[in-house]
């Protein structure tokens, strides 16, 4: 009988959906050591020559001591790296023993839970990078640790919708000052740090052209507020999101379109992570680069808290230190994105503003706050009541689309929201929550 020599192959193993999870996840393959077994294991290592039996038996005593390890160490549930949950460890039964499909499970249970599994991934990528591979599960591996989001061209379709429904927002609200800002992406304003022979893709043209498109909005260019600064850290290298300084330059030409004036000029800054690895690096695999994290804390008498329609809850502040200790850092602001949040201030501007927003808006109410009396946010895609009502409810004057355009123009919630017929208010606000002195 002839023996399957080859041991060792690579084999994605499957995410709680099934899908392969590709390269990164590497397993033993024990079906094949069992085929091999045929002839016995004597007479497999006996018709090895010395070296490869030398070569050999080190690989399996390699693959058994770490094997073992796994077998008897705590083992994890998730894995924060990849943001996914880990196999669980096979059920056996005869029927699926008999069609080798337990024996396929085991191998994935083992490839996800081996011992010292993300050392030995982020060495498969460095060394996949050094053979020169220039990107991984669609973000591109860029210089000095810059990872970026590899774009997509928007559908023209969608861009129309969106377009018509800001515009028809717009013009039913003609008593409401309405700006539209969109943030380009790093891959637009950082491609100097794209790796050689990369396809970027030039998100000016693709706002200016959208821009050209609505009416009775104001039009903040944020891509001329970024674009001076692309050397400075105004986007995060392992993380899709913009930092405080980018939100912060952003902030100021979002001030002008919304005729904000007597901008606080002093701030202090506080570091309060630096080591904050974000959703680039877990989607592509690639560890050992860390951002820092920076809250700005505006010099002025403006107080605030913050409500939380959606859980009941109301806190002090914007940040939440306990997002720290997680996987995704970027949620110390607001905790993440909800589909109503409310941030009631003392200012006494006779201002409120409604934001419609996605994760980067979070970043920039640090600055926003101190300008108006109230602010709502309303993420669309968590969002599923009536408009009509916020706007009675908080005396809106001032509207902000705030979003970065790899989001924006793949959005499919927000033409929905806007389009969507108003109710009847009720007349009670639903998101006023009793504060505890």
């Amino acid at each position: 009988m002839e023996i399957n020599r080859d041991l060792l192959s690579r084999k994605g193993s499957r995410n709680n959906d099934g899908a392969a999870e590709g390269a990164g996840n590497e397993g033993f393959d024990f079906k094949a050591l069992v085929s091999a077994s045929g002839r016995g294991v004597s007479g497999f290592f006996g018709s090895l020559p010395p070296v490869r039996l030398r070569v050999t038996s080190a690989v399996l005593c390699f693959t058994l001591f770490f094997g073992l390890l796994t077998l008897v160490l705590p083992k994890k549930k998730t894995s924060a790296s990849e943001n996914r949950v880990l196999a669980s460890f096979p059920a056996m039964h005869l029927s699926d023993l008999a069609s080798g499909e337990w024996q396929s499970d085991l191998e994935t249970w083992y490839s996800d839970h081996f011992v010292g599994r993300d050392g030995f991934t982020g060495l498969y990528r460095t060394v996949r990078r050094a053979m020169g591979q220039r990107d991984a599960s669609g973000v591109y591996f860029g210089k000095n640790g810059h990872l970026f989001l590899i774009p997509t061209a928007p559908d023209a379709e969608q861009v129309d919708s969106l377009a018509a429904a800001i515009s028809g927002f717009a013009a039913a609200h003609e008593d409401l000052r309405c700006c539209v800002a969109i943030a380009p992406n790093a891959v637009s304003i950082q491609s100097a740090y794209l790796p050689r022979y990369a396809e970027g893709m030039n998100q000016q043209v693709q706002l200016t052209d959208f821009y050209s498109r609505l009416s009775g909005v104001k039009k903040a260019n944020l891509y001329a507020a970024l674009l001076p600064h692309s050397g400075e850290e105004i986007y995060y290298r392992t993380d899709h999101h913009w930092t405080s300084l980018g939100a912060k330059y952003a902030f100021e030409t979002v001030a002008d379109s919304l005729a904000i004036e007597d901008l606080v000029s002093e701030y202090d800054t506080v570091q309060v992570s630096k080591r904050f690895s974000g959703t680039l690096a877990a989607r592509s695999g690639v560890h050992g680069t860390y951002d820092s994290i920076d809250i700005w804390l505006p010099k002025t008498d403006v107080q605030y808290y913050v409500q939380y329609p959606d859980t009941g809850e109301s806190a002090p502040s914007m940040y939440r230190r306990e997002a720290l200790s997680g996987r995704d850092q970027y949620a110390v602001f607001f905790g993440g994105n909800y589909g109503t949040v409310a941030i009631r201030t003392t200012a006494s501007t006779g201002r409120s503003l409604l934001v419609f927003k996605d994760s980067y808006a979070n970043a920039m109410m640090q600055f926003l706050y101190p300008y108006f009396e109230e602010i709502v946010m309303v993420d669309p895609r968590y969002f599923y009541d009536s408009l009509t009502p916020l706007l009675h409810q908080y005396a809106v004057t001032d509207v902000l689309w705030l979003y970065n355009a790899d989001t924006f123009f793949s959005d499919t919630s927000l033409a929905d929201v806007l389009n969507a017929e108003d109710a009847v208010p009720s007349g009670e606000d639903p998101f006023t929550v009793e504060v505890a002195e």
